[in-house]
């Protein structure tokens, strides 16, 4: 039932590979972090081709997705202490998936597909072999500091 297709996480990286140009060292979001992050709240994005998105994350582990033509409900979970993991009631044409994510400024998140990522190691170099975000992200009722410069 937690399938995915590989072939359409694959299309959608080649289509969404967006560098993050000057970027410097950060690390993964850790299984805290995400929580106290996400859990429990809405969070507002967009993927890389700009397609709005919202998608709220209970506390029991349910969620409920929504964009322009589609909605879903589906459940989350953690795998591992840096993967966050979403995937949907079949039906909607979601297929979901496991991420990594990056705080890059005060309210503004980067999701990257897991196992595309390597945390990093002494500092040295940004994570990702592409450095690419499918999908960016903030929590609503708060503003968005995805404008700001990438910290």
């Amino acid at each position: 039932m937690r399938t995915i297709s590989i072939k359409l996480n694959a299309a959608l990286c080649a289509a969404c590979a967006v560098t993050l140009a000057g970027a410097g060292p950060r690390a993964l979001m850790t299984e805290d972090g995400m929580r106290a992050a996400f859990i429990g709240k809405t969070l507002s994005g967009h993927y890389v081709d700009g397609l709005a998105w919202t998608e709220t994350y209970g506390e029991d582990g349910r969620l409920d997705y929504s964009e322009a033509l589609r909605k879903g409900r589906g459940s989350w979970y953690f795998q591992d202490s840096q993967i966050f993991c979403t995937f949907y009631v079949p039906g909607h044409g979601l297929n979901g998936g496991c991420w990594n994510a990056l705080q890059v400024s005060r309210n503004c998140y980067e999701f990257y597909p897991a196992g595309w990522m390597e945390p990093e190691v002494g500092g040295e170099a940004a994570p990702g072999p592409l450095r690419a975000w499918i999908a960016r992200a903030w929590r609503q009722g708060e503003p968005s500091s995805c404008d700001e410069p990438i910290s």
